[in-house]
């Protein structure tokens, strides 16, 4: 005699936002039980009368006998596979999209039940169903289409008490060999369930698990599915360093899915480690634009740092590097600002606002950063560089630019006319 017994750990799909819906869902059935196990005569009504019996009572019942569990490895078995299959799905759903769905499965999976009742199928002819196995089987089938090329951690356990066997372990497979597998024992169990006795509704789990399947299908899951698969494909070459390839998927990524800034930023980095700097600058750029266009000036500015790294201002057109070096100084990172000035009058020096940057680089110097000597050599700079015009009238006006000799500037003079922001 043998047994065997698997349980899901983990799906290897990452969460963007807290899965508030799947606990609140796991939390109901929590109480649900404690009232049912240990407080049946308290409430508004008896927990049994919203066990769902085809046939007899509310139509009602079908939702509710969902939170209904009958045992405790009942209900710890439904809360973690909600707990391993529920957050990924809600995350890409939606809170309201995904409740709707988990119900739709639920109630589907009962009414199933109730059918194999009426027709007296698997032995269980006239009985009632109570917990949420049905809406589980549908975020399962859902699973599949969604995540189609995912693995799944699985902990499993072989007894074998007659030929002393006593396995347990913990794997990764496809998560098509697990719902394929646990689908096979179902059929299995359900058909030697007359002669078992079993108590286990395969009618709520065929069913719930047919309407999470179309559900799924008709929702266009599978496509989505694909352009997932595809991200999750570049990340998996990205780890192991395979760059090129990752480069090609993200590439293949963002032609399904344009609008993805954090595809598009694994992009830009795939390709400067390929040494694809002109395609990497591009992308990089895209994602800086997008960023500060929409207010996101931090995340922008994180982008600017990373992109620029190693390279000189001339990546960025001059008018985004002074946005770059103004908000810097705004987030009181002089030093930051300092050096995209710098990066923008070395890159630009005769446009304006290389001119302009100039200017900035002597004022930061000579006030927030008190650095003298600096400062000095940069107003040499300008005596050198700087047209005439309305920056060499404001150095000239606050630095003495015009009175000091083309070698050096005093330090007493600098220091006794402070300057001013321009």
């Amino acid at each position: 005699m043998y047994f065997f017994y698997f349980y899901p750990l983990g799906l290897d799909r990452r969460r963007t936002r807290l899965p508030v819906l799947s606990r609140f869902l796991m939390a109901s059935m929590v109480v649900a039980f404690l009232w049912v196990r240990y407080f049946p005569d308290q409430g508004p009504c008896s927990p049994y009368d919203l066990v769902f019996y085809p046939g007899d009572g509310s139509p009602l019942t079908a939702l509710t006998a969902i939170f209904l569990h009958a045992g405790w490895m009942h209900l710890l078995g439904n809360l973690l596979y909600l707990h391993v299959f529920g957050p990924p799905l809600e995350d890409r759903l939606g809170h309201g999209k995904f409740l709707i769905y988990f119900l739709i499965m639920g109630v589907g999976g009962n009414l199933a039940h109730g059918l194999t009742s009426a027709l007296d199928l698997l032995g269980q002819g006239g009985t009632g169903v109570m917990g949420a196995s049905g809406a589980i089987a549908g975020l399962l089938a859902f699973s599949l289409v969604r995540f189609h090329d995912s693995r799944v951690e699985v902990a499993w356990w072989v007894l074998a008490p007659l030929g002393g066997h006593n396995k347990a372990g913990r794997s990764r497979i496809p998560l098509a060999a697990a719902v394929g597998f646990w689908l096979l024992l179902q059929v299995v169990q359900a058909l030697l369930a007359s002669e078992t006795g079993a108590s286990v509704s395969f009618g709520a789990h065929f069913g719930g698990f047919a309407l999470g399947l179309v559900l799924a299908l008709l929702m266009g899951e599978l496509e989505s599915g694909r352009i997932e698969a595809l991200g999750a494909r570049a990340e998996r070459y990205f780890r192991d360093g395979q760059f090129h390839a990752a480069a090609g998927a993200w590439t293949e990524y963002l032609v399904r899915s344009p609008g993805d800034l954090t595809a598009r930023l694994e992009l830009a980095r795939a390709q400067k480690l390929c040494r694809q700097d002109r395609e990497s600058l591009d992308n990089f750029r895209k994602v800086f634009d997008v960023l500060l266009s929409s207010g996101r000036i931090p995340k922008a500015l994180d982008v600017f740092n990373e992109a620029g790294r190693g390279r000189d201002g001339r990546w960025l057109p001059p008018a985004d590097l002074a946005k770059v070096a103004y908000f810097k100084e705004k987030q009181l990172d002089y030093t930051g600002a300092l050096n995209a000035y710098r990066q923008l009058h070395e890159a630009y020096p005769l446009h304006p606002e290389g001119q302009r940057a100039l200017v900035r680089v002597i004022v930061l110097y000579h006030g927030k950063l008190a650095d003298q000597r600096q400062a000095r050599q940069w107003l040499q700079r300008a005596w050198r560089q700087m047209p005439p015009g309305s920056w060499r009238e404001y150095l000239e006006r606050e630095f003495r630019l015009a009175e000091e000799p083309r070698e050096a500037v005093s330090e007493g003079s600098a220091a006794g006319h402070p300057s001013r922001e321009s």
